[in-house]
């Protein structure tokens, strides 16, 4: 079986709207996100010494620590919007009336 068969099963047991279970969520939760590692990111590289180095190396490298410092704690801070996301989306292939949550906020509570 393949994707046409999950489709076709989450179509049958949630409806078209089942297919966008969890877009709001990781919607909302990508905000946080890039604003975090664009936020931070700019701001190590303000402090990053090696920044105008005339190694090229030292000067990859610098950067390439303030990308993965910056990456890491992003994802830190994007990480319940990613776990409401997730279990928004697996709760689709069950029927409505199954469903553990109600929406967003429901899952953001439990």
């Amino acid at each position: 079986k393949g994707l046409a068969d999950c489709l076709s099963k989450t179509v049958k047991a949630s409806g078209v709207t089942g297919l966008y279970n969890g877009l709001g969520v990781s919607i909302a939760g990508i905000v946080p996100y890039r604003g975090v590692y664009f936020g931070l990111f700019d701001t190590l590289s303000g402090y990053n010494p090696y920044q105008k180095n005339e190694n090229p190396l030292l000067r990859a490298s610098s950067k390439f620590a303030c990308a993965q410092a910056s990456a890491i704690t992003a994802g830190y801070v994007s990480y319940p919007f990613d776990t409401v996301r997730r279990r928004l989306q697996m709760q689709s292939e069950k029927p409505k009336a199954e469903w553990t949550y109600k929406g967003t906020t429901d899952c953001f509570g439990k």
